[in-house]
Parts: structure tokens; C-alpha cells; sequence
């Protein structure tokens, strides 16, 4: 029996497609823009990051933020179910409180229609909520540093646990948490951007969701279980960009040359948007602006002579992980496919002819009006 591809049962397929792709940095030159045109309201500049992931693209994002408005509070907000993400997150911070010092930074395991309100909407576990307030002292990265790998050591193992939803067979928390994180010496000034507990929604000025869904996923449950719920926890003139992977590059032609029956995107951004517009009342509509969809490419990172020189084995290694990942196919037909080592060729073949490997994703803005 074929399983559904879930990511989180996937993660060193994931971390492998990260440090051997340029595609958070992709996606962070395709933000630049829109954060460049971001205009804060008090008190302060508002992000909502619809999952971490190991934060390269957030801390990325938070730089820019800095670049453009070095002097305005900045409340970071984010969720993630796991708990090695939350951790490789939680790394990257320190160098971010040292450089934009009135910095708040939450981080919950919510799901994404509570994520921005930061209280489960299941009783029981509500009254469990772990709600943990880190105050950063000294002023240093390293200072910061050690904090944060004690948060690790002693909160996360305890209050980061997971169980398997038993209607949907997903993965949820077993209880609700929450980590908001800002320096000690801030306080005063953050005191009307920290969020507190059970008062912590919050109207975002930009929301990313990247990789947000599964491919598969129909255009209806993609919109209610993100995408509406996002819009949702817009502010006025606020941005949600959504990045999703799309096909129709070379990685995608490695996949039907194997399965020529896989359609591993077939609700892509012209489903959702006819989705939106013709299940949501006229009155919510008029609220929204929906921009051009617009097409981002990434690529396999490769030396030259990795590909000129006869490819490496890596390499093929490296560019079937990436295909089969974004792609998302099921184990069990990665096996069924290795089992007989025709995939190599294909590989090979391909990227010879393209001359490495590239990837497609679609990326569109739903801009809240006033």
C-alpha cells in the first residue's frame, strides 16, 4: 500500500535538498522587493514566518528588515512542529538580537489557524499551553548563544513533543508551546510588542509561507487550512507570499520519465485563486488583491567539474534526492525505483542536458487593501 509523502517523515531528504540547493536564497532575493516596500504601523514591523524550516530564509528575511528599517522594533513570529528545526532556528539567532537589538521573536508548534493567535483551539491541550519568555541579558552573540543552547537542552526535549493526530494520521503537538525571545535591556521599549499569554494575536504586516503544503493537496483544503487562515491575520496593506513548487523543469521530467503517470502539481496557483474567488463572499473579496503569479528557478549546487568531467557519483546522488523530494514521491516507489538502477541513467541523462539541474516555483502575493 503507497503512503501520502509526509515531510516531516522525510527530514534527511530535506536537510540533504537544503545544503545542496540555492533555493532559500532564491526565494530571499524574490522578498527583498516587498520587504523593501514594507510600511510599518506602531508599534512595530510585524512577520509571521507559516514554518520555520531550519530558518535560513527567516534570518535572511530579518536582515533585510534591518537593512531597511535599522532603527524599528521588529516582532518575528513563527511556527514549527519540529523539534531538530526548532533547534537549528534557535542557532541562527543570536547574531540577529546582537545586530537589530529591539527584536521580539516567537516561536510556537501551532498549527497554521492558531499559529497566529498563539492559543490551541483543542481545550484540553489549551489549558496545558507551555508559554515560555526568554530574556536575553548581556549583549554579545555569544552571550545570546549560550542562553539559547540551555532553551534547547532544557525546554525543547520536554515541551516539543509530537503524537499522531488520530482523524487525519498527520503529525500535532502533544502540548501546545510557545517561546518568545528579546533582550533583557529592551524590555521597556518592547512592552506594547511583546505578545502575553492568552492575548496573543496579532495582525501581520507580511506572512510568508513557503513549501507550505503538500503538492497533491486539493486547491480547497490548500486554502482553508493556510492560505485563508493567513489572509485572515493580515493588517491592513499587509503581503502573504506563498512559494510552492510548480514542475515543468528538468527535476520534474526525471520523475515522469520513471512514473509517467505522477502529476505531482496539479492544483497550482490558477486552482487556488479561482478556489478563493469563487467560494469567499463578495464582501471578503473586495479586501484582496491578488498580484501576478511570478516563476522563481533554483538549482542543484555542482562544480563545474562534476558535470564536464563524467558526473559524480555524488552528484547523482544529490540530484535524485532533489528530484524525488520536491517531487514528492513515497518511499515506497523510491525503493521500487532503486531496486532496478535504471534511475541513475535517467539522472545522468538529464542532467547532461540541461547541464545540471534546475527546479520551478511558483511564487504569488494576496495583499490585504485598507
Amino acid at each position: 500500500m503507497k503512503k501520502n509523502f509526509r515531510f516531516f517523515d522525510n527530514r534527511q531528504k530535506y536537510l540533504l535538498f537544503v545544503t545542496t540547493t540555492n533555493e532559500k536564497n532564491k526565494i530571499a532575493d524574490a522578498l527583498k522587493p516587498i520587504v523593501q516596500n514594507l510600511k510599518p504601523k506602531n508599534p512595530a514591523l510585524k512577520i509571521f514566518d507559516a514554518g520555520m524550516g531550519d530558518g535560513s530564509l527567516l534570518m535572511s528575511v530579518m536582515r533585510q528588515c534591518h537593512q531597511k528599517l535599522p532603527n524599528i522594533p521588529l516582532l518575528v513570529s513563527t511556527k514549527e512542529i519540529s523539534m531538530e528545526d526548532v533547534r537549528l532556528g534557535l542557532e541562527k539567532l543570536p547574531d540577529r538580537f546582537a545586530e537589530h537589538k529591539n527584536t521580539v521573536f516567537v516561536i510556537s508548534n501551532l498549527n497554521y489557524v492558531e499559529s497566529t493567535s498563539l492559543k490551541s483551539r483543542n481545550l484540553k491541550k489549551q489549558k496545558k499551553m507551555n508559554w515560555k519568555v526568554v530574556k536575553l541579558k548581556g549583549n554579545s552573540s555569544l552571550d545570546f548563544s549560550n542562553q539559547l543552547r540551555k532553551l534547547n537542552q532544557e525546554f525543547l526535549a520536554k515541551k516539543w513533543q509530537v503524537e499522531t493526530n488520530p482523524k487525519t494520521g498527520t503529525s500535532t503537538y502533544k502540548e501546545p508551546s510557545v517561546i518568545v525571545i528579546y533582550r533583557k535591556d529592551q524590555e521597556f521599549v518592547l512592552q506594547n510588542v511583546i505578545p502575553k499569554k492568552n492575548n496573543g494575536k496579532t495582525d501581520y504586516d507580511l506572512i510568508i509561507a513557503s513549501q507550505p503544503y503538500r503538492s497533491r493537496v486539493t486547491a480547497e483544503k490548500k486554502v482553508k487550512y493556510v492560505i485563508e487562515p493567513m489572509i485572515k491575520s493580515l493588517a491592513k496593506k499587509g503581503k502573504l507570499v506563498v512559494v510552492h513548487a510548480c514542475g515543468g523543469d528538468p527535476a520534474n521530467k526525471i520523475v515522469k520519465k520513471i512514473w509517467p503517470k505522477e502529476n505531482p502539481f496539479p492544483y497550482l496557483y490558477s486552482s487556488i485563486e479561482k478556489y478563493i474567488k469563487s467560494n469567499s463572499d463578495k464582501s471578503f473579496l473586495k479586501t484582496l488583491k491578488f498580484h501576478k503569479v511570478k516563476k522563481i528557478s533554483y538549482v542543484l549546487r555542482a562544480l563545474p567539474n562534476e558535470i564536464s568531467g563524467g558526473i559524480a557519483t555524488s552528484l547523482i546522488f544529490s540530484a535524485w534526492n532533489a528530484a524525488v523530494y520536491v517531487n514528492q514521491i513515497s518511499d515506497e516507489q523510491i525503493m521500487s525505483a532503486e531496486k532496478h538502477k535504471n534511475y541513475q541513467k535517467v539522472v545522468q541523462n538529464v542532467v547532461n542536458k540541461y547541464k545540471g539541474l534546475h527546479f520551478k516555483n511558483e511564487l504569488f502575493i494576496i495583499e490585504k487593501k485598507n
